[in-house]
């Protein structure tokens, strides 16, 4: 078991510079536990020789063909804001509009996950930057990936044998679908004929439609194709394009009964995470790096009263926060000039939820291994304090089935974490 994955070296180290190495936690600990990563895009984690590869076959022009051109100029260590990080997905988007192509991203990327110890993870993704009017609907997108995805997850129970002998939890996924704050008609070909279908139409009208006719198709691949998706998401450009005018299709979900997350709180302040949550239902927050940020609340006269009122509501609705420390570092130059100082550990003390994810494999060039690595030497978290951060994953997951089967999965999952712990400390002492 202690061997069966492979270390490879971290890249957290970028960020902890005069951090002294927690040493109750260990790299190869941290690939062997189970995990979650419930917060990933999967156009931004795509593998670069599978980028090179299918812009070289599909004739897609990129900046260079040289990986590591590519991740100086285009996969970087930092970037200037979000919208700069959003940069590289246009180029991952336009080598995924055929179900091939799709399909063989989401099984590297099921494969990526489940070789680093991840058990269950939630893949979100906009369906419609890959559709193209006529040849490849929103609905045929969702079905290939989860085709992709379907197949990595049976070759890998598959070939587990403690698993094929009921000694271990299997490998499990969930499908988010992702509206957009904001598009226009360069985003892809679904996104042009629908600006120019709707060009009478306000922006904010035609956001809220194409986010509604996302949210439909969505339930409806649910329902009559059986597939796992798990929830509705909006993300993208957050300061300057609020959540209110997605507010229908975040309804016609939640009257459908699938769950609710909402991208809040990265770029923009907590009155976002307070539309998330009174327009959206968001049931989690992806990011919520200003929640606890006062100076960001453009509204209220009492900004402390505000922000005491806010954290106080997410916590009392157990509303959990998908924490992403590498994407956070990389967009916000404050936080990544002072990386201790990030609010994980003030979620933590106002007992709000938390969960580590990785937001983009790719673009962050990062894993959750390196996620929980940067939480563990930042935050001096001790063994039990990282157990607690990994089960909430497990516990506010939306993982397809019962309630009763996800119970009885996050039992298996606290008995293998123990057994795994106990057999590293009587296998590798001195780590």
């Amino acid at each position: 078991l202690l061997y069966t994955i492979k270390f490879e070296k971290l890249m957290a180290s970028r960020f902890l510079d005069g951090i002294i190495c927690n040493a109750n936690v260990p790299d190869k600990l941290i690939k062997l536990i189970p995990k979650t990563d419930l917060h990933c895009h999967l156009d931004g984690s795509m593998r670069l020789s599978t980028l090179i590869e299918l812009a070289t076959l599909q004739g897609v022009e990129l900046p260079s063909y040289d990986p590591e051109q590519l991740k100086r100029e285009i996969f970087k260590n930092f970037y200037e804001d979000l919208n700069d990080y959003l940069r590289p997905f246009h180029f991952m988007t336009s080598v995924t509009r055929d179900e091939d192509s799709l399909e063989r991203v989401a099984f590297e990327f099921a494969e990526d996950c489940y070789s680093e110890g991840v058990r269950y993870f939630e893949v979100r993704f906009g369906p419609h930057l890959h559709a193209i009017p006529g040849r490849l609907s929103a609905e045929n997108v969702i079905i290939a990936i989860n085709r992709g995805l379907q197949k990595a997850s049976e070759m890998f129970n598959k070939s587990d044998d403690d698993i094929q002998k009921g000694l271990a939890p299997k490998y499990k996924y969930g499908i988010i679908v992702c509206c957009l704050r904001y598009f226009n008609e360069s985003l892809s070909p679904f996104y042009k004929e629908f600006c120019e279908t709707h060009k009478c139409d306000d922006e904010k009208t035609m956001f809220g439609k194409a986010s509604l006719q996302l949210a439909k198709t969505a339930v409806h691949v649910r329902d009559s194709q059986n597939i796992p998706i798990v929830a509705l998401d909006i993300a993208g450009c957050e300061n300057g394009y609020p959540a209110s005018p997605h507010s229908e299709a975040f309804r016609y979900a939640h009257e459908n009964q699938m769950n609710k997350t909402v991208h809040a709180g990265e770029a923009y302040g907590p009155e976002s995470i307070f539309q998330a949550v009174t327009k959206c239902y968001a049931e989690r927050i992806g990011h919520g790096l200003k929640l606890c940020d006062s100076e960001g609340v453009s509204l209220a006269v009492d900004k402390q009263e505000y922000i005491n009122k806010l954290t106080r509501s997410i916590a009392s609705r157990r509303i959990c926060v998908e924490v992403c420390l590498t994407s956070n570092f990389q967009t916000d130059p404050f936080y990544r000039s002072n990386p201790s100082m990030h609010p994980l550990k003030q979620l933590l003390k106002e007992k709000i939820p938390v969960c580590l994810n990785t937001d983009n494999r790719m673009v962050s060039r990062t894993t959750i291994c390196d996620e929980i690595r940067l939480a563990a030497d930042l935050f001096k978290f001790s063994r039990k304090e990282l157990w607690q951060i990994i089960k909430n994953g497990f516990k506010w997951s939306f993982m397809p089935g019962s309630y009763t089967e996800k119970m009885e999965y996050i039992e298996q999952i606290a008995t293998m974490y123990n057994k795994v712990v106990d057999m590293f400390d009587s296998e590798c002492p001195g780590d």
